[in-house]
């Protein structure tokens, strides 16, 4: 039996218009502490979770980053200790969502790294003695099409000439590929099934047929009210973004699964703060659909033809000013594999 919490205050406007929705679910469920501990533990390589303390991981401070910084190079961010002999050495772990490859990722989530390191320097007040974290990038992919599972810094560049390679810094990510995790068979605690099961439905278009699935292995977590509340609401709202579901069958779902009258509660509040965002949502979607359009017959005119995954990501957007911003990428592009790399 799940009790409804009391009213919390509005979510931001980012939260409710998000640029890309996978990457708003990655940051209100693996980019919370209490998620992401298992997360980690089952979905990374286990030579690398096996030298972590994953029980005191917290959030790492973001304060230093502007908002700019932040929509561009943040996705989540943790602080840990290693598992170590001289005690407990500081690790902090990057961590970057893609829906698409990018070719770019370890330029983003390098960034961030180094200027959380440096930020960590000057704190210290460039202390000769200042011990500095060790740093973990991490990439979560979650789609539809194959990428190479090692990724390294020195990539981004093209024609390196052997003797400047030394040269130029290098590093690898930590890449947790969803792509090989299969339904029925995911690890993980019931609410970390639920997230990985949400993004993989997100992903291949079957959200709406698992949703009662989904949703019970949400009731079947040992996560208090107010917790089973918020995971099922983002859990809802990605459905909603992602899948053709509409709020009548998210109420009887919701109402089934978790019965009674704190059921049905719980249902009518999430769905009317849906409708409320849809009603928010729909007075710029007419506008961002003409965007769309408008660089879809751009992108046909130079290169003929535009493959879906492209055109699906473009319809994912739900900012119009990152739209805009696609349009330069479109004239200077050599080639559809280039323009997609920066979705």
């Amino acid at each position: 039996m799940v009790a409804i919490p009391e009213k919390k205050a509005a979510e931001s406007k980012s939260d409710l218009q998000p640029n890309n929705p996978h990457d708003r679910f990655a940051r209100k469920t693996v980019g919370n502490p209490l998620y992401a501990a298992d997360f980690l533990k089952y979905y990374v390589d286990s030579l690398v979770v096996r030298h972590i303390n994953l029980d005191c991981l917290v959030a790492a401070p973001t304060h230093y980053l502007t908002d700019e910084l932040k929509e561009v190079i943040l996705d989540i961010s943790f602080a840990a200790r290693l598992r170590d002999e001289v005690g407990g050495s500081e690790v902090l772990i990057f961590m970057e969502h893609k829906s698409t490859p990018s070719r770019l990722a370890p330029l983003q989530v390098g960034t961030h790294a180094f200027l959380s390191l440096y930020f960590g320097w000057t704190t210290a007040k460039y202390s000769e003695t200042y011990k500095p974290s060790i740093p973990l990038m991490i990439v979560v992919y979650n789609g539809n099409q194959d990428i190479d599972e090692e990724i390294l810094f020195q990539d981004i560049f093209q024609n390196i000439p052997e003797e400047l390679r030394r040269f130029v810094p290098q590093f690898q990510l930590i890449v947790i590929n969803l792509r090989r995790f299969h339904f029925g068979n995911l690890p993980g605690k019931p609410e970390t099934q639920a997230i990985v099961e949400s993004m993989k439905r997100a992903t291949d278009g079957t959200f709406t047929k698992h949703f009662d699935r989904i949703l019970e292995l949400v009731k079947a977590a040992n996560l208090g009210k107010q917790q089973t509340y918020d995971l099922t609401n983002n859990i809802t709202r990605y459905c909603t973004w992602t899948n053709n579901v509409t709020s009548e069958q998210i109420v009887q779902s919701i109402t089934k699964i978790f019965n009674g009258t704190e059921g049905i509660d719980m249902a009518n509040t999430i769905q009317k703060s849906i409708l409320q965002e849809g009603i928010e949502i729909g007075e710029t979607r007419g506008e961002l659909k003409c965007r769309v359009n408008d660089l879809l017959t751009f992108l046909r005119a130079r290169f003929t033809q535009v493959p879906q995954h492209i055109v699906d990501s473009l319809n994912q957007r739900t900012d119009a000013i990152a739209l805009e911003s696609l349009v330069a990428l479109a004239a200077t592009c050599s080639s559809l594999d280039e323009f997609a790399a920066e979705l």
